[in-house]
């Protein structure tokens, strides 16, 4: 009875997850408050949905048949790219990677569901490679998320890899100067419109306290300004108005500067609402137009 029912929901589960699935192509999707995490696993989605279509066509046509598994990868590649393209006409995000996606769990089913020959095994090997980067990425979200609920109220101390993704590809973590744990972050400004650093998956709800800082370190002689921004989940409906955020400045003295805001700043700092504190989605700290590089370092982002 027990191996009947597992074999009956073998036989089911394909059909339902393309039932079920299809429609969100279209609608629903993550949101701009939603995890790293979550985001992560929903584009493995895009995976399993077609290793299930490629499931059920198997059971009406023989996919060991080189011609059918060029036509099913050929439909896939333009029907997924018509997806992205449609998705994008109504507002959603066209993501070229979903189409990888697609095709990642199109040959998965398909290499894995052949005969085994020499060529097949090589395909089973190419398309698990492909896979590799959306594992890793729920892997590492998954890393990040929960390092960043034991550590908070700390948001970021830059202690592990992880967090050095944060920064653009020259900067890295170091031991030269820090304020909490064994490292910063070495950020390199470049003399362009705007240079920095954003953060947009720290921990969003941040009712309960009453200031936000940072520590920054400056090892030249001479001072300049830099902003700091913070906006919530709504910011997004109005265009990115520098009105509607928490945006200000402030003079980076030589050596350590310690920065503090109060939350009742930042909840009050959009023009005719206040900053919905359980929803923030974003922190930046920059600089514009600088004449020549200059390098920082940030440590301990923490709310009080």
């Amino acid at each position: 009875m027990f191996k009947f029912a597992v074999h009956k929901l073998t036989r089911i589960l394909p059909l339902f997850i393309l039932v079920g699935a299809f429609p969100f192509f279209f609608l629903g999707g993550t949101l701009e408050s939603s995890s790293s995490l979550l985001s992560a696993i929903w584009d493995c989605g895009h995976v399993v949905f077609f290793i299930a279509l490629v499931v059920l066509i198997s059971r009406k046509v023989d996919v060991n048949n080189w011609r059918v598994a060029l036509i099913i990868t050929a439909t896939v590649f333009f029907a997924g790219g018509l997806i992205e393209v449609i998705q994008a006409s109504i507002g959603r995000d066209g993501n070229w990677d979903d189409l990888l996606r697609d095709l990642t769990g199109t040959w998965l089913g398909l290499f894995w569901l052949q005969r085994s020959t020499k060529w097949v095994l090589l395909g089973r090997v190419f398309a698990t490679v492909l896979l590799i980067p959306n594992i890793t990425a729920v892997f590492m979200e998954s890393w990040y998320e929960a390092r960043a609920r034991h550590e908070f109220p700390l948001l970021v101390g830059f202690e592990s890899v992880i967090e050095s993704y944060w920064g653009k590809k020259e900067d890295e973590r170091s031991t030269q100067y820090r304020t909490q744990g064994e490292y910063s972050l070495k950020v390199v400004l470049s003399p362009k419109n705007y240079s920095g650093i954003k953060f947009s998956r720290l921990q969003q709800d941040w009712r309960g306290f009453k200031q936000f800082g940072f520590d920054i370190y400056n090892p030249d002689s001479t001072s300049f300004y830099m902003t700091v921004r913070v906006n919530d989940v709504q910011h997004g409906l109005t265009q990115w108005a520098m009105k509607d955020r928490f945006n200000t400045s402030f003079q980076l003295k030589p050596g350590w500067n310690h920065l503090s805001y109060s939350m009742d700043a930042i909840e009050h700092a959009p023009a005719g609402r206040l900053m919905d504190l359980s929803h923030i989605t974003w922190v930046e700290i920059f600089v514009g137009k600088l004449p020549e590089s200059r390098i920082i370092y940030l440590d301990n982002l923490r709310l009080e």
